[in-house]
């Protein structure tokens, strides 16, 4: 299983999130947002300077929009759904 960040991906296509690499604040707010590790995800969009959209597929979410830096902290896997 190939392992990338979430900012890095492609859009359309689900993704696992297999770790956060953040400190106790970040994470905090992530699962506030109701994001967590084993979630099943879709990004929305890709775009380098705006904030990155996404769906939690696991939870049956509406988009979420987190910046790039938390982006950046979230390790998904490539594994099929």
């Amino acid at each position: 299983m190939k392992i990338s960040s979430l900012n890095l991906i492609p859009s359309g296509m689900p993704h696992k999130i297999v770790e956060i690499k953040a400190g106790l604040e970040a994470r905090k707010k992530l699962l506030s947002m109701g994001i967590h590790v084993g979630d099943s995800i879709i990004k929305l969009n890709h775009s380098r300077w705006s904030p990155v959209l996404l769906r939690n597929l696991t939870t049956h979410s509406s988009k979420i929009a987190i910046g790039q830096g938390l982006a950046k902290k979230i390790m998904v896997g490539d594994e099929k759904l």
